[in-house]
């Protein structure tokens, strides 16, 4: 038996039939999402289940007319399509949910949705919407599925597939594969973010910061390219970079602030139109103390990444 399989017994053995069967028909939908062919070994290579559980899922799932197997290819049938869709959206609120509501990093939201999407039921799931706002999308930019079972399609280009100077507005953000995830948003990049590209010098910049993608990367980032007679905002850098001596005016908070962060910056007055310049560095240089509407707030640099500003002339009232 190999270490995935033995490893698999011991610590999966538990899991509920209905949880692997879930799993294949999600990953059965994106891949046809993708126009990509499913077989048993496809399945095998990306579900962490073993051999034995994941056979008999499709065995079962197959007995119900949720898929069909043609010519060795797993394929969707309307019943099991209808069930990956709700699972999507299940997962999808759940993460809008944990964006919104709770102080969890977002590197956190995807894992939690995953454990969580199999064990919601369906009026949860519409509770819970209705609570945020019946929102569209979810904190990724990925469409979220009505509760009649409608998935939009996901608009936009991929960053891969743009190959002149121009101004896009990022879109999404695939959270899959996690390691690509982890190096896009190590980066700082943010959904709803400007993005400048200047391929003759290989620049890829956001709100003042320069970024550095591989070819995955740009794969797993969608974006709206930005027409010319479209407003494009100028001079909007991110709070970390105002330096000492230096004025601004606040122009907004980044849209990847989210629930209480957000609550608290608007509470503490990082509204539009605050002025705001630096009274103190700490020895480190994190936290830094702001002054702001005559008050002496101190913010950590991730914090100063969600707010965005506009530098003004040190004679500028």
């Amino acid at each position: 038996m190999g270490i995935k399989n033995w490893l698999n017994t011991l610590l999966l053995k538990r899991v509920d039939q209905s949880i692997i069967e879930e799993d294949v028909l999600k990953y059965l939908y994106k891949n046809e999402e993708k126009n990509k062919t499913s077989n048993f070994q496809s399945i095998n290579n990306e579900l962490v289940f073993s051999e034995e559980q994941i056979d008999k899922s499709i065995q079962q799932l197959i007995k119900n007319q949720s898929i069909v197997n043609s010519n060795q290819s797993l394929l969707l049938e309307e019943k099991g399509r209808t069930a990956a869709i709700k699972l999507i959206r299940r997962h999808r609120i759940y993460e809008k949910y944990l964006s919104e509501k709770t102080g969890f990093s977002k590197s956190s939201w995807h894992h939690k949705a995953e454990e969580m999407e199999h064990a919601l039921t369906d009026e949860e799931v519409n509770l819970m919407s209705k609570e945020l706002g019946n929102p569209q999308f979810d904190p990724h930019g990925d469409p979220i599925p009505t509760k009649d079972g409608q998935l939009p399609k996901l608009k936009g280009i991929s960053l891969s597939k743009i190959e002149h100077n121009c101004t896009v507005k990022v879109l999404h953000i695939e959270d899959e594969p996690k390691r690509v995830y982890k190096s896009i948003i190590k980066q700082g990049l943010h959904i709803g973010s400007i993005m400048t590209i200047n391929f003759t010098s290989s620049v890829y910049a956001t709100e003042g910061h320069a970024l550095n993608f591989n070819k995955k990367d740009l794969e797993n980032i969608t974006v709206q390219v930005l027409k010319e007679e479209e407003e494009i905002p100028k001079g909007i850098v991110r709070l970390s970079l105002l330096k000492k001596g230096e004025k601004a005016v606040i122009t907004g908070l980044s849209s990847e602030c989210r629930g209480i962060n957000r609550r608290r910056l608007l509470d503490l007055g990082f509204v539009k139109g605050s002025k705001i310049s630096i009274n103190m560095v700490s020895p480190l240089s994190d936290p830094t103390a702001y002054l702001i509407r005559e008050t002496l707030i101190a913010l950590r640099k991730e914090q100063t990444d969600m707010i965005l500003i506009k530098k003004i002339n040190n004679d500028a009232e």
